[in-house]
């Protein structure tokens, strides 16, 4: 089947058992064969297999739209009354100038090329590119909308962007106990993020990036490792002198 199941580096695999042990199945990338037979994954990601091969499959592939799904889109152009957006599915999505909270004929909101939007996946359909919301049932923005000037924004595999947004990953709460900043997650593996310094921003970008190799309950341990290792290099810990 292709379903498949997260991976981390040196775990050990089962062969599929639709292959016999006399049909040698082929192994794929990131997937190495020990003495005994036994597979082992180089890589982290999911494993994929069909009755003849088994593979790793590192990154998720290409963002698909779900309904209600929240989204981090960049404005690429106008048709109409409808804006485009580019939110790394295959198609742009469009957004319509009424799908604001308080936009009316006469009140439209301003948006131009390269601006950035928190939106939700408001309809999807094989024929028809998805299209986006920023109100939700009942007409209110709730943080949707253009954000500000002055984020970054940078990308995240899509499994890493679901665990932040989980309600057990406890990774940006223990940030927050440490510095300022705001943060915007779209399930379409995009962050934006906003900090005092830039410094600040460069570590926890870095700090959000590598913790894809992390398993949640080494999390806090992480998180608390990594924040000593940048305040230390703020400012060095005195000597002991006596």
């Amino acid at each position: 089947s292709v379903m498949g199941t997260v991976v981390l580096p040196g775990e050990l695999i089962e062969p599929s058992s639709s292959s016999g042990a006399s049909d040698k199945q082929i192994i794929g990338y990131g997937i190495e064969r020990l003495e005994g037979d036994r597979l082992v994954s180089t890589q982290p990601g999911i494993l994929r297999s069909t009755a003849k091969k088994q593979w790793i499959s590192v990154q998720a592939r290409r963002y698909v739209p779900e309904r209600g799904d929240a989204v981090l889109g960049v404005v690429t152009g106008k048709i109409g009354d409808l804006f485009k957006v580019d939110i790394g599915s295959a198609d742009l999505a469009f957004l319509s100038y009424l799908a604001f909270e308080g936009a009316t004929k006469r009140n439209r909101p301003t948006l131009k090329t390269g601006d950035l939007l928190y939106a939700r996946v408001a309809s999807t359909s094989k024929h028809v590119e998805p299209e986006l919301s920023c109100v939700d049932a009942e007409q209110k923005a709730r943080g949707m909308g253009v954000l500000p000037v002055g984020g970054c924004i940078f990308r995240v595999p899509l499994h890493v962007a679901r665990r932040l947004l989980s309600p057990k990953s406890h990774l940006l709460k223990q940030l927050g106990e440490d510095f300022k900043f705001e943060i915007t997650i779209g399930l379409n593996g995009r962050v934006w993020l906003l900090c005092d310094a830039h410094r600040v921003l460069v570590f926890m970008r870095n700090l959000i990036l590598k913790s894809e190799y992390i398993v949640e309950s080494d999390i806090p341990a992480y998180v608390e490792r990594e924040i000593r290792r940048f305040k230390g290099f703020e400012q060095p810990e005195k000597m002991d002198t006596q």
